[in-house]
């Protein structure tokens, strides 16, 4: 399959991104890589039609991944102050999407989990990004998408040295 002009950053656009000063290999592909990953990112958001702003959609998969999550540790796995958690849940709360109650072994913690309306909205926005991604993988040769693959890999092994640190 032919690909098209947009498939890839080309060298040119790449080098205008990498710092003026002499820099490493090593620096350059991590202006490429942080550029190209923003990118995407960018990209998945929009296709995501969650109708929610990044920190909260972040905010309501943490309580969906971690919940019932309380108040201090969602601030703590967001790294957000306390209040900036306590404003992220009610807004969440408001749109129905997760529930406040008190921890029963200790009642000054308020505990926050997510409701079935929030699981729904995660899915439906997890898909909508997950099926927009497939259709542009479509029009990777094979031999692309097994850099791909390789790459990912990669990619895992840096997210995973991020708890390292």
């Amino acid at each position: 399959m032919p690909r098209s002009p947009a498939a890839g950053p080309s060298r040119s656009a790449t080098a205008s991104t990498s710092p003026s000063r002499s820099s490493s290999p090593e620096l350059e592909l991590a202006s490429s890589l942080r550029l190209t990953v923003a990118r995407l990112v960018r990209q998945l958001r929009r296709h995501a039609g969650t109708a929610l702003p990044l920190s909260l959609q972040s905010a309501l998969a943490t309580i969906d991944g971690h919940g019932p999550v309380s108040l201090g540790d969602l601030a703590a796995i967001e790294q957000i102050a306390p209040p900036t958690a306590t404003k992220f849940v009610r807004k969440l709360e408001d749109e129905g999407l997760v529930v406040r109650r008190t921890d029963p072994e200790d009642r000054r913690v308020t505990l926050v989990s997510t409701t079935a309306q929030g699981r729904t909205r995660l899915e439906e926005g997890r898909s909508r990004r997950e099926a927009w991604l497939a259709t542009k993988l479509e029009g990777l040769t094979a031999e692309e998408l097994e850099r791909l693959r390789a790459g990912t890999e990669v990619l895992e092994i840096l997210v995973r040295r991020e708890g390292d640190r």
